[in-house]
């Protein structure tokens, strides 16, 4: 034993020198060695306690507790019931003793060989008594020693790691096995231990300061088994699914069993964490010294108490202890923060209680909260609008520096969220203090958010702030602004009148600045100029807010006027002046817009708000017209374009069927056919027109103007009004015709231009409109591309021609003037080269992109079949163009892009005879880009980013085709039958009906680039490529044995094996379920040919895997056995040759002969189907977990 002591030690030294002169790689990779056969030696507890005891070296006693584990997981049926109590014993004793001084890693290992052994005893069903190592525990926490009770945390700790499943299966039990003894721990050992640390946290909370350490790591321990992850009841994919998902989750409700229902359900445990709470803050002045740790503890407490209100699962089904949960929890909530009175010392606190406060909200639900007293109700809400309001200051105060504003931002959007459920489910008649408290919240957010004379030392700071501050506030503050705007629709009386008198303000502010600006020569002052643009940007989004609601579409034609604000406007009949509203309309239509006083009082709030951005915009053209448009604010430009272009989505010619009762005053200036309604969209569209003149540089208005303007085409009455408007056409030939400074703009813009062009054109069911459109776009950009393609064609064929009669000459050896020729020729190439201008390469890029737009216009309408066939001749010049510019990276792209937007947007609303014109289409592209970069070189710098992007956008649009067996929108309801056909890769027997075939066909084109750049080795096109051959082969397997040559069928195959030995489990599924498509095909057909038998060294593969490594992880176990099934059905005889090749390879093995035969015997080999394929799972598992067991994986 000694002996082996010193070659152990010896090797450690060696394995964990540092040195790289004094200790070489072998000399390393043998001392590895050492302790790999040591561990896989047999097991000898004698052995393994002499080197715990005499061995110096701790990486040496590490090895030993590792081996010592192993042996016992391993050994474990065969060795006796004495050994185990003796290995329990004996660490238990060894730890306790000298785990203060052991390292952490040792102790670590030591305290799981115990844990281990209690979870194998519990799987085996063994008494209770035997329990030693729970006995043990139990013990250790209730001792009054000091020392034993922070051993026995160091024990429970080690049992909480254990069995949450979050580790790997050290103790080597199947999937069943780690769920039961999982859910038997949580129903009786770790209630015990929960109750038993709630005594000791009452017993060091009555004894002095000293106990404040032992005080920490029990709520440390309390905390941990509030977060613990409850199993699920239910099936064993729910189990899988469970411990799947316990890995990832950072969080979890509080989900006890039932038989923690008496200790939940018990008023005392809520009430006993608030008395924790409070007597730590009572006494807090007492602990100067220990300040920092007390407000550490209150923290922790306030992490319990937010745990607690995250109760869910089966307790939850009791209503009326639910009820009296919340009701205790709430009572003692706004007992310890009674609203009046808190101040929080700590900001983080209040952070705590705004996800207590969320928690509760969301699981206990606005029922449950409203089913309390009225009078508990009333103080929770006026704490939470008091912790609302004290983070609201928090989140945009800078000059706080002792708290984290992103933590600051992230509770206020907890608590936002929170009150946005509670308002959606709440009767605001039933709380008289509800309203009052969302005006607060209302009126505190919109006065942190502007500047006023009274906080100019702040809102400096703040101007600074956002002068470095590049982020959009829409977007930063997106969740916040929603909460908002549903806030100000339930107060929408106060919010409104409120929102539309500032922005009135702040306008008449900014009119009466660029006055001063244009009528005198005083100088104004730039900062205050920039507070009225701020102001104005906040209130335009938190106004747009209020007025409408979100919609996960941007796009969505269904976008309607929010309840609140149309029964208010309904309301204001009252007080509103529909004779003056109608005098409004009427200097809206005359551009005579005033915004005094006079003129907007009993004039309806919405219709203030659209004469006010009437007014903004006024402002913006008339700066720009006299030369002062450096004073206009781009952020204003931003949020004032954003919010008409909501004001259009929701507002414009509403359709009043679709409300209960109807505003008369918004159906006079926005309802459908009034003459506000076609000025305002006239107005809108002038708009979009003035800032694509004005904002050429600045990319953000342009986006917003650009989405304004799809959102006026998308509407049908807007879109008809637009069609009917010259400026409209203007702006189509300005857009085609791609003038200044629309030329100043991106491709990205104009297609999304183009975009709003087509959607308006195909809206209308005029057929003059269609007519217009056709002549106007589709023929103008036809005719454009047609030209260049024609004239290069011309030039080309000349050309040719002119060598051919130069060959002729020279044969017939007759004599012409040189000048004639040379005259022709270089005429030729001359024009050729113009086509590669930069000018000419610009113009056909600009045209290619607006065919793009154009098809994404019309994705949504009913005339994709007509624009389809519209562009079947701009089809054709496109592959012309990509065979003449296969040397331009850039147009390469954008034509494989402009075939991915047919692909994504038109190919589901196709017929089978217009998608077989497609397939067509796409097969040439494919053969096109074969052809022009089979053993291509370039030396340009982006050469081979560029080449990555074609190979992406083609795998892409491969995926697209491959959707339409999915999502087929087309009325052709025709059937299609595929024959087979010869084995060939070429495209003269691929079938255009078939979209495997053609896909196929695609996938063998870029096959030989991918391979031999080496492709799959960048993430995003080894994504698309084994999304597409897992689909192809799940849908189109016969495609695969039918079409692909075996000289490709090989690689192919390699590649799936890489997917799996070299990726992650994302890809690798995919590559198993790409073995499962083509195993499953192969059964079916009982296909016997060469390919089949290359798809048979799988089955060798994948159970190779099984024996040599750690395969599959727990997340892929059923793609893995699914795919091995699969296998096995198809080639029964190899895997009994194959069962009996393993059998003699371990035949010295008893153990593992074994489990092999149990596994084999135990497997009938019948037709695939759900039922055998569950049977073969439940076996496969067992025989993984048994084989990872005895080998020690």
């Amino acid at each position: 034993m000694d002996s082996l002591r010193q070659t152990l030690e010896s090797a450690a030294n060696i394995f964990l020198s540092s040195s790289q002169t004094t200790v070489t790689q072998d000399q390393r990779r043998d001392a590895e060695k050492i302790f790999l056969q040591f561990r896989r030696s047999n097991f000898s507890f004698d052995l393994y306690s002499y080197l715990i005891e005499h061995s110096q070296s701790h990486y040496v006693i590490y090895q030993t507790l590792t081996a010592l584990r192993e042996g016992i997981v391993k050994e474990w049926l065969v060795l006796s019931d004495e050994t185990k109590e003796q290995v329990v014993q004996y660490l238990l004793q060894y730890v306790y003793g000298q785990y203060q001084t052991l390292s952490i890693h040792v102790r670590e290992q030591a305290l799981q060989i115990l844990v281990v052994i209690n979870k194998r005893r519990k799987a085996s069903k063994q008494p209770q008594t035997e329990y030693t190592v729970t006995n043990a525990l139990y013990n250790l926490i209730q001792s009054p020693d000091n020392e034993q009770y922070q051993f026995g945390l160091m024990l429970l700790s080690t049992f909480l790691n254990e069995y949450s499943c979050s580790n790997g299966n050290e103790a080597g039990l199947t999937l069943d096995q780690r769920y039961s003894v999982k859910k038997d721990f949580e129903s009786n050992e770790l209630k015990n231990i929960f109750e038993l640390l709630l005594n000791k946290l009452q017993l060091f909370l009555q004894n002095d300061e000293n106990c404040l350490k032992l005080l920490e790591l029990t709520l440390n321990s309390i905390e941990k088994i509030l977060l613990w992850n409850f199993s699920l009841p239910a099936t064993t994919t729910r189990h899988r699914h469970h411990l799947i998902t316990f890995t990832h989750a950072e969080t979890s409700d509080f989900r006890p069993p039932q038989t923690w229902k008496q200790l939940v359900y018990d008023q005392r445990l809520i009430e006993f964490f608030f008395h924790v709470y409070k007597t730590i803050k009572q006494q807090q002045h007492l602990r100067i010294a220990n300040v920092k740790l007390c407000y550490s503890l209150r923290s922790q407490i306030l992490r319990s108490l937010s745990q607690l209100a995250c109760l869910n699962g089966p307790l939850m089904s009791d209503e009326q202890c639910r009820l009296q949960y919340l009701t205790t929890f709430c009572a003692h909530f706004v007992e310890t923060f009674p609203p009046s009175t808190s101040t929080f010392d700590n900001l983080s606190e209040c952070f705590d209680l705004a996800s207590i406060i969320s928690n509760l909200i969301t699981l206990f639900s606005v029922k449950g909260f409203c089913s309390m007293s009225n009078d508990l109700c009333h103080e929770f809400l006026r704490l939470m609008a008091h912790i609302t309001i004290v983070l609201c200051r928090c989140t945009t105060s800078h000059q706080q520096v002792n708290y984290d504003p992103a933590i600051s931002k992230e509770a206020f959007d907890r608590i936002l969220q929170a009150w946005a459920r509670l308002l959606s489910g709440i009767d605001f008649g039933r709380f008289e203090n509800l309203r009052t408290l969302a005006i607060e919240i209302f009126d505190s957010y919109l006065n942190s958010h502007l500047h006023s004379s009274s906080n100019n030392i702040v809102n400096e700071h703040e101007q600074d702030e956002d002068e470095n501050n590049e982020d959009d506030d829409r977007e930063l503050f997106s969740e916040q602004l929603i909460s908002i705007g549903l806030f100000g629709r339930h107060i929408i009386d106060h919010a409104l009148p409120l929102l539309t008198r500032l922005l009135l303000d702040r306008t008449q502010k900014l009119c009466t600045t660029m006055e001063m600006l244009t009528t005198t020569s005083t100088t104004v002052n730039v900062r205050d100029l920039d507070k009225i643009n701020d102001d104005l940007h906040w209130l335009l989004l938190i106004c747009g807010h209020v007025l409408t609601e979100e919609y996960l579409d941007s796009d969505s034609e269904c976008a309607t006027i929010p309840e609140a604000i149309m029964n208010f406007s309904y309301s204001q009949v009252k007080y509103c002046n529909l004779e003056k509203c109608c005098q409004i309309s009427q200097l809206v239509l005359s551009k005579s817009i005033d915004l005094s006083t006079e003129a907007m009082q009993d004039v309806n709030p919405v219709t203030q708000c659209v004469v006010t951005v009437l007014k903004l915009s006024e402002i913006e053209r008339y700066l720009s017209r006299i030369g002062l448009f450096d004073h206009v604010s781009v952020q204003v430009a931003i949020s004032l374009t954003w919010f008409i272009k909501r004001l259009a989505a929701n507002y414009l010619g509403f359709n009043a069927d679709n409300y209960k009762q109807v505003s008369q005053a918004l159906s006079l200036t926005l309802g459908k056919g009034s003459e506000v309604l076609e000025f305002l969209t006239k107005e809108f569209l002038s708009k979009v027109v003035s800032n694509l003149h004005m904002w050429t540089s600045e990319i953000n208005v342009i986006k917003e103007t650009a989405d304004l303007f799809v959102t006026l085409s998308l509407r049908k009455d807007s879109s008809n009004i637009l069609i009917r408007s010259d400026l409209f056409w203007s702006l189509c030939d300005q857009v085609v015709s791609n003038v200044m400074p629309l030329q100043l703009i991106s491709e990205e813009i104009k297609r999304q231009l183009l975009k709003g062009i087509t959607t308006a054109c195909l809206n209308s069911s005029n057929d003059e409109d269609k007519v217009r459109f056709d002549r106007s776009i589709l023929t103008v950009l036809q005719q454009r591309l047609n030209s260049i393609t024609t004239t290069i064609k011309t030039l080309l064929e000349q050309m040719n021609y002119e060598f051919k009669v130069k060959q002729n000459q020279h044969v017939q050896q007759t004599v012409l003037p040189d000048d004639s020729k040379s005259v022709l020729l270089s005429h030729c190439c001359s024009a050729l080269e113009s086509f590669f201008s930069e000018t000419m390469l610009s113009q056909v890029s600009s045209l290619l992109n607006s065919y793009c737009g154009l098809i994404e216009g019309g994705s949504r309408s009913s005339q994709s079949s007509y624009l389809f066939e519209r562009s079947l001749s701009t089809l054709e010049d496109v592959c012309e163009l990509f065979d003449f510019y296969h040397s331009y990276s850039d147009i390469i792209q954008i034509v494989l892009d402009l075939f991915n937007v047919y692909s994504e947007n038109i190919l589901v609303y196709l017929n089978l005879t217009h998608s077989k014109i497609f397939y067509s289409f796409m097969l040439k592209i494919i053969q096109l880009f074969s052809k022009c970069n089979h053993g291509k070189k370039s030396s340009e710098v982006n050469s081979d980013e560029d080449y990555n992007q074609h190979i992406y956008t083609l795998l892409t649009c491969l995926n697209h085709l491959l959707a339409k067996d999915f999502i087929d929108f087309s009325n052709d309801k025709s059937t299609v039958v595929y024959q087979d056909g010869e084995s060939s890769t070429s495209s003269h027997h691929i079938q255009t009906d078939n979209v495997g075939d053609v896909v196929l066909f695609g996938l063998v084109t870029c096959f030989p680039f991918i391979q031999n750049d080496h492709l799959l080795k960048i993430p995003s096109i080894s994504l698309r490529y084994y999304k597409l051959i897992s689909t192809l082969c799940e849908q189109h397997s016969d495609s695969i044995f039918r079409l692909l040559n075996l000289d490709f069928f090989i690689p192919f195959l390699q590649t799936i094996k890489t997917g799996i030995d070299q990726y992650g489990n994302e890809i690798c599924k995919m590559c198993l379920e790409t073995v499962h498509g083509l195993a499953l095909y192969v059964a079916q057909q009982h296909l016997q040919d060469e390919k089949s038998a290359q798809l048979q060294l799988f089955l060798d593969y994948l159970i190779d895997q099984v024996l040599q490594t750690n395969s599959p992880t727990l997340d892929l176990f059923e793609t893995y056995g699914s795919a091995l099934f699969a296998l096995l059905c198809a080639y029964p005889q190899e895997f009994l040759r194959l069962c009996m090749n393993i059998k003699e390879q371990y035949q010295n093995n008893e153990q593992l002969t074994s489990i092999f035969d149990k596994f084999v015997n135990g497997i009938p080999i019948q037709q695939y189907n759900r039922k055998t394929k569950t049977n073969f799972l439940e076996k496969f598992e067992v025989f993984i977990t048994d084989i990872r067991r005895v080998t020690k994986r």
